[in-house]
């Protein structure tokens, strides 16, 4: 019986292979999603959301790799992958796919040994909480808790966790009883493979306000120096034209050469010089 189920087992083992190899061979885009650390409810939310537009393939990480030296398919991807791991098949742009799992975050509670990314503050106010143990519990984990109209309320803001800290078991279950979900959680993209080409995380998580501005700036920065130089482009010709313009009108001016654009400003120009002088002159 045990060897059959063994069997049984191997025969799954290479279907589940299969079936990634020939996903892997049909995508044009495939995204290598870390599993460690990630909710449930928030991969399955981001799954419905993606449902015809993106197949995953929850195995395990041995498989990932199996799949990919079979196929020869997106090599790149081995040496991301750290720990249990899934695949995302699709037609997606990877900035885009990588854009939608960063807009598409949820909440997380808090658990005992994690890091504090910022100051946790527990605000002041009324809970939903009946009097009883848990007033105990709250002041236990540093909370200024106290008993009003029949409830359970904070009294002042109260710092259970600083920045860079370790959360204390304590501190985590008044927070889970609060309903306070402190963190975000995202699906987290290490890289993504598109047609022999990688991106890694550092590549995809863009600041876009950032590169916006750098764009906006470094545009200006080109179209100063082609100006300057005088290269002419699209952007910078009729500019460069009205320069030319002005700066031959202003050569054939102050070198006084008769020609029919400037005539009527030497012509002032002498005009005004002759009323200059004029006072000088003494005329019989």
């Amino acid at each position: 019986m045990a060897r059959k189920v063994k069997g049984l087992k191997k025969k799954k083992k290479q279907e589940t292979l299969e079936r990634v190899a020939k996903q892997l061979q049909e995508a044009s885009v495939v995204a290598l999603i870390d599993l460690r650390n990630l909710p449930d409810s928030q991969f399955q939310s981001v799954k419905k959301k993606l449902r015809g537009k993106a197949t995953f393939a929850v195995v395990k990480s041995n498989l990932i790799k199996l799949a990919i030296e079979k196929t020869g398919k997106a090599k790149e991807l081995l040496e991301h992958i750290k720990g249990p791991s899934a695949l995302v098949f699709s037609s997606i742009n990877p900035f885009e796919l990588f854009k939608f799992m960063k807009q598409n975050k949820g909440k997380a509670a808090a658990k005992p040994g994690q890091i504090a990314p910022f100051d946790l503050i527990v605000p002041a106010g009324e809970t939903t909480l009946p009097p009883g143990p848990v007033l105990s519990e709250l002041k236990t984990a540093g909370i200024d808790a106290r008993i009003a109209g029949g409830k359970v309320v904070i009294g002042k803001d109260s710092t259970v966790a600083k920045t860079g800290v370790k959360i204390k078991p304590e501190v985590a279950k008044a927070l889970q009883k609060l309903g306070i979900q402190p963190f975000e959680v995202m699906v987290r993209i290490p890289a993504v493979w598109e047609t022999g080409v990688v991106y890694a995380y550092d590549v995809l998580n863009i600041d876009e306000e950032k590169f916006m501005r750098d764009l906006s700036s470094a545009s200006g920065q080109a179209f100063n120096l082609s100006f300057n130089i005088a290269y002419p482009t699209t952007a910078n010709i009729s500019l460069l034209i009205a320069k030319a313009v002005n700066d031959s009108r202003n050569l054939a001016f102050n070198a006084e050469i008769y020609e029919k654009e400037i005539i009527d400003l030497l012509l002032a120009k002498a005009n005004a010089q002759a009323k200059a002088l004029q006072p000088l002159v003494k005329l019989e």
